[in-house]
């Protein structure tokens, strides 16, 4: 009971014990002071708005919603490859040769009125080869549609590859390379 006793009058007498604050109460003047000091030494660490440039250039979200080469080879490589063994494919027969596509992609990344140049247009080689392109979708973009030309080997050297408006390297895997 004794050592229940000790321990309380300790705990009270740390918890009531002399305060460290020995310094007299300050008088409102001595107050308003050390506030104008700190308020002071607040605005010297304070931002100005003047102190930020302004970013130049263009940010990450515009170069996002820009037309992507790199995305774009990627995609029409891939169903190139799917267009080159169109002649395997169908029943009719086709000549042997390189088929010209022209493929507009508007900004929801789709491609608006794929087109085949002659002699294969209207043949069912053609239409294998349209299905194929046409179905290729880029990543969204703002601006202007955007035309692309490409060329499809049909004689089965897997040749395809852009006319123009898209980096051919860009769009081949690492093992091509």
């Amino acid at each position: 009971m004794k050592r229940l006793v000790f321990a309380v009058l300790g705990v009270v007498q740390v918890a009531c014990g002399p305060s460290f604050d020995s310094e007299k109460p300050k008088s409102p003047d001595e107050i308003v002071a050390e506030q104008e000091a700190l308020g002071a030494e607040q605005q010297k660490k304070a931002h100005n708005a003047g102190d930020y440039a302004e970013p130049t250039g263009s940010t990450e979200e515009e170069k996002k919603r820009q037309w992507d080469d790199n995305y774009a080879a990627l995609e029409l490589r891939r169903a190139s490859r799917s267009a080159e063994t169109c002649p395997e494919s169908v029943t009719e027969k086709s000549p042997k040769g390189k088929a010209k596509v022209t493929l507009l992609f508007v900004n929801d990344g789709h491609a608006k009125d794929p087109t085949v140049d002659p002699p294969y247009a209207d043949t069912a080689v053609g239409k294998c080869i349209l299905r194929a392109m046409g179905a290729v979708i880029v990543k969204n973009f703002e601006g202007s549609p955007k035309t692309i030309h490409y060329e499809i080997d049909l004689t089965g050297g897997k040749k395809s590859g852009p006319l123009d408006g898209v980096d051919e390297k860009a769009g081949k895997d690492e093992d091509e390379k």
